[in-house]
């Protein structure tokens, strides 16, 4: 495992963590505390999935089953994906191995008969041994040609096949930078793409900015309605924010309902424009339930809008983000605020 949380973020986490803890009686030992940590930072839905099924069954959490969680969703995750590519590797070298080896056996053959042909060229040979000799070269000729042709059969097979795996381990790193939930970026992708963004505005002195977004008490939407229509909520959230961007932009999911977007060559105004028109998208929306048509009531969002200064590191940049959205916050909720 490998977090990349901001301090802010990772506190969230913790407290989240621990009122889940304490709700079902669990001892805060680590195993616990990372699968309940795991389920509040949204990161991994097949998780949350076992654990809000669980909740809507029983609701008892035994220690067994907590590190059954924990192996198959948290550990188990990347070492499968990681085994799967080697043994899948494995077999493509075995089946070059087994060609390179009888070829070799093919042509050792070959070369001992065609050494046999030579040493029975001797003076004087009637024309009948000559010509029974030229026809067992043909032959062995032809055998050599089929070797090298089933070698080479084999050779652009494994190709083929190690191409393929190029496919899956890109596809593996593309899901890695996804957040499984909202199906944008996770945390881990917006870091890197904002790493990028940084190098590409020093260069061209271009304007960068960053808008964070937090959904106004999210807490009482899974506690009164469930994490199944939090989940949902999210996935809304995240479709709505993407709708609203274009081009570069780059919309991330960086915490439990906390999201960010990066706006490569975007003036500061045009920034807070877009902050305030998602802000009055989200403010306008009527949310009910699929199945019985209840209403959600109001989901508003709170943002927090920065521009890059020069020289400046991701982790200041961001922290000016996250000073704009707490003052948001702060001043009411549902509004931008401009850092």
């Amino acid at each position: 495992m490998y977090y990349e949380d901001t301090l802010d973020t990772s506190r969230q986490y913790l407290r989240l963590a621990l009122e889940r803890l304490g709700k079902y009686g669990l001892p805060t030992d680590p195993l616990n505390y990372c699968v309940w940590y795991e389920y509040a930072s949204g990161r991994n839905e097949a998780l949350n999935a076992c654990l809000d099924a669980h909740v809507e069954g029983n609701g008892h959490f035994s220690a067994d089953m907590l590190r059954q969680l924990y192996n198959q969703h948290i550990i188990g995750h990347t070492e499968a994906v990681s085994n799967r590519v080697r043994e899948e590797l494995k077999k493509v070298f075995a089946e070059i191995i087994g060609a390179i080896k009888t070829t070799r056996q093919n042509f050792s053959t070959s070369e001992n008969n065609l050494e046999s042909i030579n040493d029975a060229l001797v003076p004087h040979l009637p024309e009948a041994d000559v010509e029974n000799l030229v026809n067992r070269i043909k032959d062995e000729i032809k055998c050599l040609e089929s070797s090298s042709s089933a070698f080479r059969e084999q050779l652009q097979q494994a190709t083929r096949e190690i191409d393929q795996l190029k496919l899956k381990m890109a596809r593996y790193r593309k899901e890695a930078l996804k957040d499984p939930l909202t199906r944008i970026a996770n945390r881990r992708g917006f870091t890197d793409a904002l790493k990028l963004a940084i190098q590409k505005s020093e260069a061209s002195k271009s304007a960068l900015c960053l808008i964070i977004a937090d959904i106004d008490h999210f807490k009482k939407i899974n506690d009164t309605h469930g994490h199944l229509v939090g989940d949902n909520v999210l996935r809304m959230v995240a479709a709505t924010i993407k709708e609203s961007v274009k081009g570069r932009d780059l919309v991330a999911r960086i915490g439990g309902e906390e999201f960010a977007v990066l706006l490569p060559d975007t003036p500061l105004e045009g920034a807070v424009k877009l902050g305030e028109n998602m802000r009055r998208t989200f403010n306008e929306l009527d949310l009910k339930k699929k199945n019985s048509g209840e209403s959600l009531g109001q989901v508003t969002l709170s943002f927090g809008v920065t521009l890059y200064q020069p020289d400046e590191t991701a982790e200041a940049f961001i922290q000016r983000a996250d000073k704009a959205l707490y003052a948001s916050k702060e001043n009411g909720r549902n509004r931008v605020t401009c850092f």
